[in-house]
Formats: structure tokens, sequence, C-alpha cells
């Protein structure tokens, strides 16, 4: 998976706050330097079972993901379940909050016991980002909001 620190910056609000699954918090300019530095690797990042609810000016996505991360631990794969909050600023959706636990080994597949893919996905921030703009621009009316 490529790691574009010049794309992902644009991806994220100045107030992101990123709570990885083993609890640790990290702010916008940490998380852009984890990836930077490559303490941390996504590899890959395969989501499934998202659902997303969009308010005026705010998105909630929740779902699972199929991980494979590299730190220097080595690399581990992992199922987990997450919660990312995007606003909309500027015209732009922006993740201002991440937060994700772990599932158990035994729970790391998708609904009803099948297994995610961990065929990488490229830029998940950036499919996120899009994916939302369309449901905006689709809810637009019914929420009456301007679309800019």
């Amino acid at each position: 998976m490529k790691q574009d620190v010049v794309a992902l910056d644009t991806l994220l609000d100045d107030e992101l706050d990123y709570i990885h699954t083993g609890g640790e918090l990290q702010s916008r300019s940490q998380f852009i330097d984890m990836i930077k530095k490559q303490t941390l690797v996504y590899e890959s990042i395969a989501p499934s079972d998202v659902k997303v609810r969009v308010y005026n000016g705010l998105a909630l996505s929740m779902g699972r993901s199929q991980m494979r991360v590299r730190s220097s631990a080595g690399v581990s794969s992992f199922g987990i379940r997450f919660t990312e909050v995007y606003v909309r600023r500027d015209g732009r959706w922006l993740l201002t909050a991440w937060e994700a636990t772990r599932l158990p080994d035994n729970a790391a597949g998708g609904s009803r016991g099948e297994t995610a893919s961990t065929e990488p996905k490229r830029g998940a921030f950036s499919l996120a980002a899009n994916r939302l703009e369309l449901l905006y621009r689709r809810n637009a009316h019914r929420l009456q909001i301007p679309v800019r």
C-alpha cells in the first residue's frame, strides 16, 4: 500500500484524534510523523460492513476492516471494528476522529463468519472522503443544506 503522506495530509482535519487499537491517542502531526518515519506501515486495509450516516457538515462511519501492518515488532494481520468521524470544511471531507478496537482472532472476518479480503485498498481515507461526498450530495436536499 502506497504511503502517500502528501495526499494523507490533505485528508486529515487539523484537530484529528486518532486512537489505535491499543488505546494510543495521536494528534494529526503525530499520526503523519508515524507514517513518514514508517514506525507503523499500513500494508493493506480491507474495509467491510461499512455504514455511513451523514449529518449537516458531519459524517459518522462505522464498520470492520481486515488490517495488515508492519512495525518494529514485525508484520501483523488482524481484524478491527472502527468508528470514524469526518467534518466538512471548505467543501472537503476531513477525517477528524478515528477509533478502532481489535477483534478477537475468531471474529476477524466479516459478518456471518466469512473472511474479509486482505487485498490492499489504495488511499483508504481518500476513498472514504469520496464516498462521503456522494452521500452528502445525495442527501443535501433532504438535509436542506447547500452543496459546494
